[in-house]
């Protein structure tokens, strides 16, 4: 019975993570409240709301009131940060496609929290609803250059002065990434920038293009004076690398 039992658990975490992360919009995920049910949730209980992106990005803009806790860490500090498990506990990111407040929102019901929702749309959502942000540590933006990789790929030939930065976690760096590459994940990198030399040029590397320029930038205010981004992200190298493998031009 046992048995039968986590293997019901484990089902509904599988289909709850996979509703999150379909590319299609979906009516109805489990837990999924819209801004208007969250607004109304936080006027009459006291809920925990949780931003899931990096330090960076939370402090640069969230809901007033949310904890920052990346996604990646969820599962070793949420316990630790809100003990009572019968709490209502709403996670958000960005935006809509955004599936890291999904995996998050598992996290959380694997260590047993009764009440996960995860929020709407994300950010975006709030914001379109008409309800207002802060932001404690804004970054200024800077004037970034993105490289495309045909160049990218050209500085690296002719061995300049250049290093690769991927933002990205580390598991997916794991899964794939450019050769020579060093990863220091967004929610790391406020912690970590230092570990970054400051007298070579820097690309950095995320994805799909969207979280780089906020790195970037953020990087710039720093005291890094040669940054770039790679334009794309992995996504974008990765068409790029299999139309030259197969011949084709980009």
């Amino acid at each position: 019975m046992r048995k039968i039992l986590k293997a019901a658990i484990v089902l509904v975490l599988l289909v709850f993570v996979a509703a999150c992360v379909s590319e299609k919009p979906i009516s109805e995920v489990p837990g999924e409240l819209p801004a208007t049910g969250l607004s109304r949730m936080m006027e009459s209980e006291r809920v925990l709301l949780v931003n899931t992106m990096s330090n960076i990005e939370c402090m640069d803009h969230r809901i007033p009131g949310s904890l920052c806790l990346p996604c990646e860490e969820v599962g070793e500090k949420l316990g630790r940060l809100a003990g009572d498990k019968e709490a209502p506990v709403v996670f958000y990111c960005e935006s809509e496609r955004c599936y890291r407040s999904c995996l998050a929102a598992a996290d959380a019901r694997k260590l047993g929290y009764q009440k996960v929702y995860t929020l709407k749309g994300g950010l975006v959502g709030w914001k379109e609803a008409g309800y207002g942000t802060e932001s404690p540590d804004r970054i200024p933006r800077q004037a970034v250059f993105s490289v495309r990789p045909s160049e990218a790929v050209s500085w690296i030939a002719k061995k300049k002065d250049v290093l690769i930065l991927d933002i990205r976690s580390r598991d997916i760096f794991n899964q794939g990434h450019i050769q020579g590459a060093v990863n220091i994940p967004m929610h790391e990198l406020h912690k970590r920038y230092g570990d970054i030399p400051q007298n070579r040029r820097i690309v950095v590397v995320d994805q799909n293009g969207y979280r780089s320029f906020l790195a970037a930038s953020y990087l710039s205010r720093k005291g890094f004076g040669d940054v770039v981004r790679l334009l794309g992200g992995m996504d974008r190298w990765n068409q790029y690398q299999a139309v030259n493998k197969s011949g084709g031009k980009t």
